[in-house]
């Protein structure tokens, strides 16, 4: 008796791992959990499809072994296969099971038994989501009983394209909205800063090929389920008045054309004129009149406003958005700052603003004013009870697709099952799904790339480099081998993973040199035990040799790139840490022996990113756009808070020279000997001879000096921009960015 008793409790012990370990994404409303049903390897006939959604139907014919249809469950013509009942609310074939559904929209309904397969959906789409749960289910290797009962907490779910910087390609896009379809998000907003079509030309209609690329993008969003959102953005040059109204209408009929049926209108980062919130309001309602209210089809308009978080807002400006334009108009909001995380006092105070419930744009994980870091760590810091709260929750991501599904994973778990998220679980199932492979090692790099740094919107994140361990010099080399080895693992995972790690190989490469230097580091520090002076200087070269290596890593750096960016993996953690105590081991050893100091850099300013400024004013790239040539950066008397990286500067100690380079953060161009920019990049490309610096502080201020090929002459304020033919009078103001 005490055997069996023994016998069954592991049974079920198993039973009960194997329920933990199955999972569905994003987590359902509500789920049991029940013995295994059938093989993953089992066959299917199809029950309903005449009335079901032909995309539901289509992905299952996709994903699993169909031997045919059949109008009702029939052992007899397929003996060897199990029945797929299927169908919406209404339906014929899933009539007495339609009880079971929530009354939600996108809401279904999911039951596996030994016995058949059921997915009834409130509508569409929450058949086409219940498929897409029923194919996990079945990728699991034990296909588990189960019911499940599910709907969103948030109705348009999804993502918003509007970054600066490099768009996303086609190809990205497409694969994008299967990556939605997937994980039950419905909406994308297509907003790319840099469409000119979509902002500096918005009058003009697409060249044939880009509107063919559109229309495929709209038909394939919308077999996946997610609404295509083209946004239009007039507010840079809009004349106010029935001419531009008619073009904006026009406009929308383009893309109406091509297929779109939910469109936005935005009016952020502009001022004066454009930024008129009565205007805006007499606008958004003359579309609404003369185009959403003459399509049956065409849902209400979106909008950006132009103060769209709470430390911008001023006058009466949100007041009069609330109160004149139509209350169908949905209005997005980034929160208490231009980059936040969403609270419930945060929605009560702008719902009570606009009159309505806000449309959220989450600044999240977008890196387009720290385009050296990428943020792919855990998604938290968003409230857990704001679902009732917002008319619409999208994030807006980094121009690097793939590595964006990190996130955008999570703000799908997020945005479907809001009170159940949790930030920590969901992260771990991401990695899991998108590097199934080769997860450790993804891990590893994903937790090197947590924080966004020092930055004019203040966000930070915790939690990077967990595992970076200084507790003894054991530890400390398992540390650096262990991002070394994970990068290695990574690089030889390519070809599984093409399209995630042709995005973040940049950083992957600096991670594998930033360990390969702390080895160095390492050697270095035995060296200076034994005494052996020759070893540690040429341990010490070996280590310059790869920082210069992990210096030279650009990413994106093709012709016509618009951002151009150098990879910081573990900014905050671990890159610190080697360059402050490699700094302190070649000072001690200064100290104790004359050996080699010729090859010891004197600096006097840490490589880094700071402010210039003369009388208080920023130097900034205004014109920022790393395929422009000739043109030069100026002072400006306040600190752009749009893309604060037009007025960061890269300074970092140059060691075949002994000098500065001194480059611009948001496009990657330096400066030459004139205080300008490049005059050409195929004839002027950077040399060491000719662009690095000698930099002095003298009473608090430094001097900026041409040297090498470049002559001797100091740099000077003139006017709004800088001339190179100064004298040696310290007037920068050189402050690091925190």
């Amino acid at each position: 008796m005490k055997r069996l008793l023994t016998t069954l409790l592991a049974c079920f012990m198993a039973l009960a791992v194997n329920a933990q370990t199955v999972t569905i994404s994003p987590l359902p409303q509500k789920i049991s959990w029940g013995e295994e049903a059938f093989s993953n390897k089992t066959k299917f006939y199809v029950v309903g499809s005449a009335e079901a959604d032909g995309d539901a139907i289509n992905l299952l014919a996709e994903s699993v072994e169909i031997l045919g249809v059949s109008k009702k469950i029939n052992a007899k013509k397929f003996p060897n296969a199990k029945p797929i009942v299927i169908g919406e609310v209404g339906d014929k074939a899933v009539k007495k099971f339609q009880g079971a559904v929530p009354d939600v929209k996108e809401g279904y309904y999911l039951k596996v038994t030994p016995e058949e397969v059921v997915i009834v959906g409130r509508d569409n789409s929450g058949t086409f989501y219940g498929v897409q749960s029923l194919l996990q289910v079945l990728s699991q290797p034990q296909v588990m009983q189960c019911e499940v009962v599910d709907y969103p907490s948030v109705a348009e779910r999804g993502v918003i394209e509007g970054f600066y910087g490099n768009p996303w390609s086609h190809k990205d896009r497409l694969r994008q909205f299967e990556f939605y379809g997937q994980y039950k998000m419905n909406t994308y907003v297509y907003g790319p800063k840099d469409d000119p079509y979509h902002r500096a030309h918005w009058r003009d209609p697409y060249p044939e090929k880009e509107a063919a690329q559109l229309k495929e993008l709209v038909d394939v969003a919308h077999k996946n389920k997610v609404k295509f959102v083209w946004a239009i953005h007039p507010a840079g040059d809009i004349k106010w008045g029935m001419e531009d109204y008619g073009n904006v209408v026009n406009k929308l009929n383009a893309m109406y054309e091509l297929g779109v049926r939910t469109f936005a209108v935005f009016f952020d980062d502009v001022w004066g004129e454009g930024a008129r919130g009565d205007k805006q309001a007499e606008l958004m309602n003359y579309l609404t009149d003369e185009f959403v209210r003459k399509h049956d089809d065409v849902e209400s308009l979106i909008m950006c406003p132009s103060q769209y978080n709470k430390g911008w807002s001023s006058g009466d400006y949100l007041n009069t958005l609330g109160t004149k334009m139509y209350p169908e108009v949905r209005i997005m909001w980034t929160g208490n700052s231009v980059v936040d995380m969403i609270e419930e006092s945060d929605m009560q105070w702008i719902n009570d603003q606009i009159k309505r419930k806000a449309f959220i744009w989450l600044n999240y994980p977008v890196n387009d004013y720290c385009q050296s870091r990428l943020l792919m760590g855990k998604t938290y810091g968003n409230g857990l009870n704001i679902n009732d709260m917002v008319s619409g929750f999208c994030s807006n991501p980094m121009e690097y697709a793939e590595a964006s599904k990190v996130s955008l994973y999570s703000i799908a778990d997020y945005t479907w099952n809001m009170p159940s998220y949790d930030a920590e679980s969901s992260w771990e199932r991401a990695l899991g799904a998108l590097m199934p492979t080769c997860v450790h090692a993804f891990k590893v790099f994903c937790e090197n790339n947590v924080d966004l740094g020092p930055t004019g919107h203040g966000l930070r994140r915790e939690g990077e480099s967990p595992k970076f361990n200084t507790n003894s010099k054991e530890a400390l080399s398992k540390s650096f081998v262990q991002i070394v080895e994970a990068a290695n693992n990574l690089l030889a995972d390519e070809k599984n993973h093409p399209e995630m790690l042709s995005e973040i190989k940049p950083w992957v490469e600096s991670m594998r040199l930033l360990g390969v230097r702390g080895l160095q580091y390492m050697n270095m520090v035995e060296a200076m035990e034994r005494k052996d002076t020759i070893a540690f200087v040429a341990t010490y070269r070996r280590q310059l040799k790869f920082a210069q290596e992990q210096k030279a890593i650009i990413s994106r750096n093709y012709e016509g790139s618009i951002v151009k960016a150098k990879p910081v993996v573990s900014g905050d953690v671990i890159t610190p840490w080697l360059d402050e105590h490699l700094a302190e081991l070649i000072k001690a050893y200064r100290k104790e022996y004359t050996y080699g100091a010729e090859y010891f850099p004197v600096q006097s300013i840490a490589d880094g990113e700071y402010f210039i400024k003369v009388n208080g004013e920023y130097l900034t790239n205004a014109q920022a756009g790393a395929d422009r040539v000739g043109d030069y950066p100026v002072f400006q008397s306040e600190r752009d808070v749009v893309n604060p990286q037009r007025q960061q500067w890269v300074i970092e100690h140059n060691s075949k020279t002994g000098r500065y380079k001194i480059y611009n953060k948001q496009d990657g161009r330096y400066l030459n000997e004139r205080g300008a920019f490049w005059a050409d990049k195929e004839r002027n490309p950077f040399d060491a001879e000719w662009h690095t610096y000698l930099l002095v502080k003298q009473n608090g201020k430094w001097s900026i000096q041409n040297a090498g090929r470049a002559g001797k002459s100091y740099w000077k304020r003139d006017g709004k921009r800088i001339n190179g033919n100064g004298d040696d009078e310290p007037i920068f103001e050189i402050e690091p960015v925190k």
